[in-house]
C-alpha cells in the first residue's frame, strides 16, 4: 500500500498529495486516526479521502487502515518452518538451524552498513556509553557490554526501567546511550531517548525500523520486527541483534586499526583459570 501510494504521489490532485504526503510521512499514526482526524490533519474533506482511499482499490478509509496496518506488521520476511508437537526432537533442531539461517539471510540483504558506520564513530567519541534494554533485550545489552569494555570503551548497562528514568535527566552531551528493543515500542526506553536527545546526548536504537524509539533517535539500526512480538519474540530476531552488537564490534575495531578486528582478546588469565591438561 504505501509503495502504491509513493508511486502516484506526483499524479495526484492537491488535496490528494497532502494525504499522500501524511500517509507516507505517519503511516503508524494514519492507522489509528479516525477520518475526522485524518481529514483535520490534511485540511481535505470527507468525501476526498474516500475517493482516494478507492484510488488503491478499498471500500473505504477503514479497509484502507487494515491493509495500512498489515504493511507496517510483518510476518517473518524469510521462509519459516513453525515446530509442532508431532515434530521429533531431530526435526526440532533441523527447523531452527533453517529458520535463523534464512532469518539471518534476509537480515544481510535488509541491513544498513552506513548506519553501523555512523554508530561505531558515534562510540568512539563518546566519554561514557550508557547500554539500555528491558527484557529479554537486557541479554543483549549485557553482551554489548562485555565486548565494548573489551575495546577499550567506557560503557555499562542499567536495566531497571526506574534507574533508566532517574538516569535520563543526568545525561551528559559528550555521552552516548544505545537502546536495545525488538518492538521499539516500550515506553520507558522511548521516554528516557526524547529526554537524552532533548538535552544533545548521542542516541542510538538497535530496533524495528518506523517503531516509536527509531524515531527520537539519532541513529537507528534496524531489525525487523515480527507480528505478535507483544507475545513471543523470535530466536531469530534475538540473533540479529546480537549480530548488529558483532558488527559494531568489528566497526569500531578497524576504526581503532586492530590487526584482527572481529576477534576480541582473550580474558585475563585468572578471569577464566581452566584446567591445565
Amino acid at each position: 500500500m504505501l509503495k502504491q501510494v509513493a508511486m502516484a504521489r506526483d499524479s495526484l490532485s492537491k488535496a490528494d498529495f497532502r494525504l499522500a504526503e501524511i500517509i507516507l510521512k505517519q503511516p503508524e499514526d494514519v492507522i489509528t486516526m479516525s477520518m475526522a482526524d485524518l481529514k483535520k490533519a490534511a485540511g481535505v474533506s470527507d468525501p476526498t479521502i474516500v475517493r482516494f482511499c478507492r484510488r488503491f482499490g478499498c471500500s473505504g478509509y477503514q479497509e484502507f487502515k487494515v491493509r495500512l496496518a498489515q504493511d507496517l506488521s510483518p510476518e517473518p520476511p524469510f521462509t519459516h518452518q513453525p515446530i509442532g508437537p508431532a515434530d521429533s526432537v531431530a526435526e526440532a533442531v533441523s527447523k531452527i538451524l533453517s529458520n535463523s539461517m534464512n532469518g539471518i539471510k534476509r537480515f544481510a540483504s535488509d541491513v544498513d552498513p552506513a548506519a553501523v558506520e555512523i554508530a561505531a564513530e558515534r562510540l568512539m567519541k563518546a566519554r561514557s556509553i550508557f547500554l539500555l534494554g528491558l527484557g529479554i533485550s537486557e541479554t543483549v545489552a549485557f553482551d554489548a557490554e562485555h565486548k565494548l569494555f573489551r575495546l577499550g570503551l567506557h560503557c555499562r548497562t542499567v536495566f531497571d526501567a526506574q534507574r533508566q528514568m532517574l538516569l535520563a535527566p543526568t545525561l551528559r552531551a559528550d555521552e552516548t546511550v544505545i537502546f536495545f528493543s525488538h518492538s521499539g515500542a516500550t515506553r520507558t526506553l522511548v521516554s528516557v531517548a526524547s529526554i537524552a536527545k532533548a538535552n544533545g546526548v548521542s542516541t542510538i536504537a538497535i530496533t524495528a525500523p518506523r517503531s516509536h524509539l527509531a524515531k527520537v533517535c539519532d541513529v537507528t539500526i534496524a531489525v525487523q520486527r515480527y507480528e505478535h512480538s507483544e507475545l513471543y519474540t523470535s530466536l531469530t530476531a534475538r540473533l540479529n541483534h546480537f549480530l548488529v552488537v558483532n558488527m559494531l564490534v568489528a566497526a569500531v575495531g578497524l576504526k581503532q586499526g586492530r590487526k584482527t578486528p572481529d576477534n576480541l582478546t582473550a580474558l585475563d588469565p585468572w578471569l577464566t583459570e581452566k584446567f591445565m591438561d
